[in-house]
């Protein structure tokens, strides 16, 4: 496993790198696992997987360069011609997996498979988001987690004011916030754009979801044209943490499936 740093367009994007096998790249959500975690050890036993940090998350930088989504998507156009990586599977969480969508719009050939779970992106008329930028951690716990009391709980977030990750957690908030305020993490016309993403995609989803609900899932599988919605039961919007195993063997399955 290795990190290093690219500038892209003025941006230090820090990169991760670990593994064997074809690449796989994994755009991380608003929590910003941007340090290797059980679950990308998992998609690195079958793939070299590329870790980026979002500008603003970790030590990548470049946040005030950023003004929206589009913004991110070009980056990550950019990032991907910097590490010549094209036709590549991309596994992305929430906001990562948001990401990827944008991407996929303006540049279909760089992803050759999309693994979309728990995806931002979406306004679903009657079924709103619950609000992510709350300062209270045991709330935020009850929002994330399916089990807020369980061990993947420690592992993927602080547990107080005087934890050490406090700092790059509100750092990612802040990062988050820059295109995920207003509005409230959604592009509205990204819809009216899925059709273009032609590429199989696997939209997985927690069956407890309480941060997007399961009906955001059933809207990127119903207007993707070329798309499949798996459920995992007894997990909310923390997939990769709370579902370890069955997050990485549903992406491995889809990805290796011809």
């Amino acid at each position: 496993m290795k990190t290093t740093f690219h500038e892209i367009r003025g941006r230090r994007t820090q990169v991760t790198v670990g593994g064997d096998g074809p690449p796989l790249v994994y755009l991380h959500s608003a929590g910003g696992e941007t340090q290797w975690a059980p679950f990308h050890a998992m998609l690195a036993e079958r793939f070299t997987v590329y870790l980026p940090a979002h500008p603003g998350f970790d030590s990548s930088e470049g946040l005030e360069t950023i003004r929206d989504i589009q913004d991110l998507a070009w980056h990550y156009i950019d990032l991907f011609a910097e590490l010549k990586l094209s036709a590549v599977p991309v596994v992305g969480f929430s906001l990562g997996a948001w990401i990827a969508c944008e991407m996929s719009v303006l540049r279909p050939q760089l992803a050759s498979k999309l693994v979309l779970t728990a995806a931002a992106g979406l306004h679903v008329p009657g079924s709103p988001m619950a609000e992510l930028f709350i300062d209270d951690l045991a709330k935020l716990r009850k929002l994330l987690f399916f089990d807020p009391a369980g061990p993947a709980v420690n592992e993927a977030m602080p547990e107080s004011l005087d934890d050490p990750r406090i700092y790059l957690w509100l750092k990612a908030r802040e990062a988050t916030a820059r295109v995920g305020w207003n509005p409230y993490l959604h592009n509205p016309r990204l819809r009216q754009h899925l059709w273009r993403i032609a590429q199989p995609a696997l939209v997985l989803w927690g069956r407890q979801d309480k941060l997007i609900p399961l009906t955001h899932g059933e809207a990127y599988a119903r207007e993707l044209p070329n798309a499949r919605l798996e459920v995992i039961e007894n997990c909310g919007h923390m997939v990769p943490w709370e579902k370890p195993a069955e997050f990485a063997e549903a992406a491995v399955r889809f990805l290796r499936d011809e």
